[in-house]
């Protein structure tokens, strides 16, 4: 199960399995999905198996539901966009100083 082509998540694992000599085109890909939470459910349905960010997955981790293979794969930056013209509201504010904070 992969993310589709296009996505950021699938760039990022292709060009992390070149890092390693691996030909992302070897890979046996039942499904290409369009979501992160499309990927998620099935492999806990029992499909295959993918890589996902932490995030996506640790709830059905602590659920018992899915296992992780520690893998090392490069961090990914994300970026925050408004509208340059429109008031940013004190919910956006916050929103982006706790996305924001190290981990």
């Amino acid at each position: 199960m992969l993310r589709e082509q296009g996505s950021g998540t699938r760039a990022v694992l292709e060009a992390a399995l070149d890092r390693l000599g691996i030909d992302p085109d070897d890979l046996d890909v039942v499904f290409d999905l369009p979501s992160n939470e499309a990927v998620r459910g099935a492999v806990e349905a029992g499909a295959g198996v993918t890589v996902l960010s932490r995030l996506v997955v640790m709830r059905a981790v602590r659920a018992g539901l899915l296992s992780i293979a520690n893998i090392a794969l490069p961090k990914r930056h994300f970026y925050s966009l408004r509208h340059k013209e429109h008031h940013q509201t004190q919910a956006a504010r916050e929103f982006l100083r706790v996305v924001s904070e190290p981990r």
